[in-house]
């Protein structure tokens, strides 16, 4: 591309030209290109190419070093990891693609257009079907794709617009031209990572960002949730709005939970719905609370398995129904994949007109459907130079013709003309590119970039930038996130005074609405807080049992016979014993180093964050945006433990610094509502368990003297308590027997926090949380009998240990009750298929 910015001084811009030159190490030709994909407007180019200078090489290197470690911080995930984690596949190159105020006003209505163009279509497909009767669209066209879903045929939900949201990717073609190239109308993804984006590139580039001009992004999401409101059933005067995903596991789940953020609204999955009298309701225990509007990320024939696929675990069963019956409203409705038929693109310029009664602003690539024989007969003639799709993205990606070997090009040839109503050609579009940051400088690569528009009153309101996705490398024309992508912060230049102000949502609520009481927490999520709870406390945990079994180790290791060496043994066995493991042949070292990395092995440290890991994904939208910088440090201090390194104490110590930081952030960051009650539910029964088990693995086994002391004095420095016991040990305020001492400290005292009396005390507060205010009569009961006894003392300690094992074992029962009452989920469905039939569709 040689566009050129004719805003900009000719001197200027030969400046400009040469200073990129000297920075990137680029051709002429190649800064060229590099200039014309940036911004036509004078004050965005400059600066940008002053920040660049400014920065140099190593300083651009250094910022997108920094982008990817806020990646990692704010726990920007894409597609698929190991052990069932998201994948860290999300690259932000540092350097935004800027955009001048009146090249977007002319993109932004070209994109509001197209909304409204798919909007008026989707309604008459689903309607009164006016273009197929009269021919402007074939019949088979929309019939044979199977996003059509003749089953929600006249289901319409409330508002002026049946699409909620819609996506386009658009590029700049060779002429400097903007133009479509797709759009995505189902469930469209990417607003979310936009503003991730955005969040971080503020932070790498903050001098450019804070002297920009920029239109923000804030408003465009409160759009969103006034859209969503909009749309709700009749009488519903404060609808509950959810984000329907199809669980932890999708490739998108960062974005889903964000962007759940942003709106402040829960998200919930199939199991986390019951429909009961033609509703949908979130069940939460007993209770239930009906759901007034979907924003669905579920594709649409999954989304219901009685009436759609019946083998789908992802939808809720009578969704279609209680539609039809105008008690839940879908975004974007069901069906509305009809719309991303890349053949429809061959058709758009007279839709338009037979729709709106204008010419289309935003030009497409010149496209062909195969299903008419005069483009069937020009694609299969020049297969060599098209780029060539199936009309369904499900049944395989664009195949760009000249990168076809022969006998691909000749398999390609026969599936076309075996069926050639599933397929589309579209001539190809030169797209231009930007410049990304590489180790040896600017490189100029293709750019693509996804723009989002939101139902409004008055149309649609497009988001001011967008998603801009880059080429992994030279050469690159399937640009997308699954080809490994990068991504871009797309910044649009502000007109002074125009910037939109941010609107509260409750000026548009009605006033004197009674207060609604808070639906509980769905089986699912109140389960995975639990445990995110109680793997937080015992990676804790079992890091300081290491941290001092580690140090008894340093000393006594060598020491065979001695008193240490006897103390340094009884603490080994509890740390097996507590994780499942055991020494077999190897050091004591290599074998306390394995219980701290290993995460392949349960009872480990490593296997316990990981689970935190898995367990905090799974309810993303329910934590602060902080836990994901803790986590993120504390997965890269247990990645950063060699696995040679003869001293443990130091990486011990860090580990230990990154999860007093998750403790921080979860005992900081939450309100003290029932989602707050399971977490800390979770800490306090694994914390009490821990202590009791503890305790009954060594200091309730009698032993001798010197050796019982030393095992009393590490058993109070793994529970952090050793300070209390040598102060009131030299003050005569309690036992001078070590073993003594440690009881009362941990198992009695309800002023130490590490105390078992102390968790009872918090757990019975966590419970009230949960049941609304209840008490619970077993915690009240496991109070009562912890009370001290000189009898626990004698020379068996039978008394001890029959105490420890009683109070263990009600711990455990009353965690099952929990589980029993709050965790219990919703049975597999089991779906008879039913086949499609004009009864169904309604009359017409």
């Amino acid at each position: 591309m040689t566009a050129t910015a004719p805003d900009l001084p000719a001197r200027l811009l030969d400046e400009y030209r040469r200073r990129l030159t000297q920075i990137s190490g680029a051709s002429a030709a190649g800064i060229d290109e590099l200039m014309g994909a940036v911004d036509r407007g004078a004050d965005g180019y400059a600066g940008l190419v002053e920040s660049v200078e400014a920065m140099g090489l190593p300083g651009l290197l250094a910022a997108r070093a920094e982008a990817a470690r806020l990646v990692e911080d704010d726990g920007v995930t894409y597609g698929y990891g190991a052990a069932g984690r998201p994948g860290r596949g999300w690259v932000i190159d540092p350097l935004p693609l800027i955009i001048g105020s009146g090249e977007w006003a002319a993109v932004a209505a070209g994109v509001a257009q197209r909304a409204r163009l798919w909007d008026a279509l989707l309604s008459d497909l689903y309607g009164a079907r006016r273009l197929l009767q009269s021919g402007v669209l074939p019949a088979t066209l929309v019939l044979a794709h199977d996003g059509f879903l003749p089953v929600i045929d006249g289901i319409r939900h409330p508002g002026a617009h049946q699409l909620v949201l819609t996506a386009t990717d658009i590029a700049r073609d060779e002429r400097g031209a903007w133009t479509a190239i797709g759009d995505r109308t189902q469930v469209p993804s990417g607003s979310a990572y936009a503003m991730a984006n955005r969040r971080i590139t503020a932070r790498v580039m903050a001098g450019l960002h804070r002297r920009s001009p920029l239109v923000r992004l804030r408003s465009w999401f409160e759009d969103i949730t006034r859209a969503l409101q909009e749309i709700a059933p009749a009488g519903a005067d404060l609808p509950r709005v959810v984000v329907l995903s199809p669980g932890a596991q999708s490739e998108t789940a960062f974005e889903m939970a964000f962007l759940a953020t942003l709106l402040g609204i829960p998200i919930v999955e199939s199991e986390d719905l019951t429909t009961r009298g033609g509703r949908i309701s979130i069940r939460a225990g007993s209770r239930i609370e009906k759901v007034d509007v979907l924003l669905r990320r579920v594709d649409a024939d999954y989304s219901d398995p009685l009436d759609l696929r019946p083998e789908s675990r992802l939808g809720v069963t009578g969704l279609v129904e209680s539609s039809r019956l105008g008690n839940v409203s879908v975004a974007n409705p069901l069906g509305s994949a009809v719309l991303e038929n890349p053949a429809l693109q061959a058709f758009l310029p007279r839709l338009a007109q037979e729709l709106l009664g204008e010419d289309l602003l935003l030009p497409n690539a010149q496209t062909w459907w195969c299903g008419t024989d005069s483009d069937r007969r020009h694609v299969l003639d020049n297969l060599a130079t098209l780029v060539v799709k199936p009309i369904s993205r499900r049944s395989g990606v664009a195949r760009f013709g000249w990168e076809l070997s022969a006998s691909a090009r000749a398999d390609l040839r026969a599936r076309i003309e075996a069926r050639p109503w599933e397929w589309a050609a579209q001539e190809p579009v030169s797209i231009s590119s930007t410049p990304i940051v590489t180790r040896r400088g600017l490189e100029p690569r293709r750019v693509v970039l996804r723009t989002f528009g939101v139902a409004t009153e008055g149309g649609y309101e497009v988001l001011s930038g967008g998603l801009a996705r880059v080429a992994a490398f030279d050469g690159q024309h399937l640009i997308a996130n699954t080809t490994g992508a990068l991504t871009k912060d797309v910044w649009v230049l502000a007109r002074p005074g125009t910037e939109r102000p941010l609107v509260s949502l409750d000026t548009r609520r009605a006033r004197l609405l009674p207060e609604r009481v808070p639906v509980g927490l769905a089986a699912r999520v109140a389960d995975n807080l639990f445990w995110v709870g109680r793997y937080a406390e015992r990676a804790e945990g079992t890091a300081r049992l290491l941290r001092v079994a580690d140090d008894l180790a340093e000393d006594h290791a060598s020491r065979p016979g001695t008193p240490g060496r006897a103390a340094m043994e009884t603490i080994v066995g509890a740390v097996d014993a507590l994780t499942g493991s055991s020494r077999g042949e190897i050091s004591i070292v290599d074998h306390l180093r394995a219980l701290l990395i290993d995460e392949t092995r349960a009872g480990t440290v490593a296997w316990s964050v990981m689970r935190l890991v898995l367990a905090t994904y799974e309810v993303r939208d329910q934590l602060s945006l902080d836990t994901w910088i803790v986590l993120g440090r504390l997965e890269r201090a247990l990645r950063e433990i060699p696995g040679d390194e003869k001293q443990l104490q130091p990486q011990i110590a860090r580990l230990l610094e990154s999860l007093l930081a998750v403790s921080g952030i979860t005992a900081e960051g939450m309100v003290r509502d029932a989602t707050w009650g399971f977490i800390d539910a979770g800490i306090r029964i694994e914390r009490a368990l821990h202590t009791l088990a503890l305790l009954r693995l060594t200091i309730a086994v009698p032993g001798a003297p010197v050796v019982e002391g030393q095992v009393s004095e590490a058993v109070l420095a793994a529970c952090e308590s050793i300070i209390t016991h040598r102060r009131r040990t030299a003050s005569g305020t309690g036992p001078t027997a070590p073993a003594e001492s440690a009881v009362s400290i941990l198992l009695f005292d309800a002023t130490n926090p590490r105390s078992v009396a102390y968790q009872l005390g918090r757990l019975q507060g966590a419970l009230a949380l949960i049941d609304e205010g209840e008490p619970n009569s077993e915690v009240e009961v496991l109070l009562a009998e912890l009370v001290p006894s000189p009898a626990l003392f004698d020379d068996e300690r039978r008394a001890l240990r029959a105490l420890l094992a009683q109070v263990e074992t009600r711990l455990r029962s009353l965690s099952d009750d929990i589980a029993r009452r709050h965790f219990a989920r919703k049975a597999p469905q089991h779906s008879l298929p039913l086949a499609w039939s004009s009864a169904r569709l309604g009359p017409r």
